[in-house]
């Protein structure tokens, strides 16, 4: 299976406070695709595995997120 690179811009909240970051994920192409497209799929499967690694009180939100080519 074949992999691609996709900027996510995403904001950690917790309470009153947030932090902006940003990550260049590499997302797995799908074995069989029904659509041109399965990026929103992948990166709610990364924002869910992330979301998991922070502590309870931490909420992760997605900004942003958009393919990238030309990046080795």
């Amino acid at each position: 299976m074949g992999h691609y690179k996709t900027y996510i811009s995403f904001a950690i909240q917790k309470g009153e406070l947030h932090i902006h970051d940003s990550v260049i994920a590499e997302l797995a192409l799908p074995k069989f695709n029904f659509y041109s497209d399965n990026t929103s799929q992948e990166v709610l499967k990364w924002a869910e595995e992330k979301q998991q690694k922070l502590p309870p009180d931490e909420k992760l939100i997605i900004l942003n997120y958009f393919n990238i080519s030309n990046v080795k």
